[in-house]
């Protein structure tokens, strides 16, 4: 299933998608990873699998940074990096054992963008401290974040 989430005003906001087949996470080669940071991050109870790679299950807002900042909100339980850096910022859930994964968020994965690469529907700032008042004092990420913990999934 695939689900556009748009406003009042028609804009897009996410996308919703169940029975997703397994993926493998991008390769990221050593010394290739980017900054990132996590700005907000909530406990999401949902049904999920456990793996090497995976924490509980959060609704996050995290930013990458290449020649801005870019930050993308959504669901996930997969490991975004190690030591501060990654390569791609994944908005996906491991799902139950025979069900698929599933994404709810603005972008299925994140990564720093080029300066000739179209980045919305993500997000770009030009400072760290922009991206965290967008989701602390941004009523647009308030809004999301209420959606994104509204869901509920049956197994």
């Amino acid at each position: 299933m695939k689900v556009e989430v748009k406003d009042g005003g028609g804009s897009y906001v996410a996308t919703l998608q169940t029975g997703l087949p397994p993926s493998t996470p991008l390769d990221c080669p050593a010394g290739q990873g980017r900054p990132y940071v996590v700005i907000s991050s909530v406990p999401l109870d949902v049904p999920h699998s456990d793996g090497p790679d995976t924490i509980d299950p959060r609704v996050v807002f995290r930013v990458i940074q290449g020649y801005k900042f870019f930050g993308s909100y959504g669901i996930t339980n997969m490991v975004a990096g190690a030591d501060g850096q990654s390569c791609e910022l994944r908005n996906r859930v491991l799902g139950p054992a025979g069900k698929g994964d599933y994404s709810f968020g603005d972008v299925p994965a994140l990564h720093a963008f080029a300066a000739d690469e179209k980045v919305a529907p993500a997000k770009s700032f030009d400072t760290l401290d922009l991206a965290a008042k967008y989701a602390v004092h941004g009523s647009e990420f308030a809004n999301v974040q209420r959606m994104l913990l509204s869901l509920k999934v049956n197994q």
